[in-house]
């Protein structure tokens, strides 16, 4: 079980957010889940959206991964550049990373021992 814990205003925060070629999101997630200044991270797989590709009738939509990370804003450049090299997102049309402000922030923690 996991319960939302709380990052309130008086941590400066950024959300970093990149859209990655498919397979990559698991192991950024790895890669990066201990990373100084990370607070929450997660991905999940998308498909059907951007470019697509026609083939004797059949239509084939691109899939990639989206990436989500929560970080302490002091180390959000750094954490930036690190998924930007290791996405290899500086390659063409290996997708996009943008960063913008929060004010709060609900990372998943674990909680022991609760009896909903």
């Amino acid at each position: 079980m996991s319960v939302l814990a709380h990052i309130g205003r008086t941590i400066p925060k950024k959300l970093i957010t990149a859209i990655l070629r498919a397979g990559l999101g698991q192991r950024l997630v790895e890669s990066m889940a201990e990373v100084p200044g990370v607070l929450s991270i997660s991905h999940h797989h998308a498909r059907g959206v951007g470019s697509r590709r026609v083939r004797a009738g059949q239509l084939y939509f691109s899939e990639k991964d989206v990436l989500i990370v929560l970080a302490e804003a002091e180390h959000a450049d750094a954490i930036f550049a690190r998924i930007h090299a290791e996405g290899k997102l500086g390659e063409l049309g290996a997708g996009l990373i943008f960063i913008e402000n929060v004010l709060r922030g609900h990372p998943m923690m674990p909680f022991e021992g609760v009896d909903w």
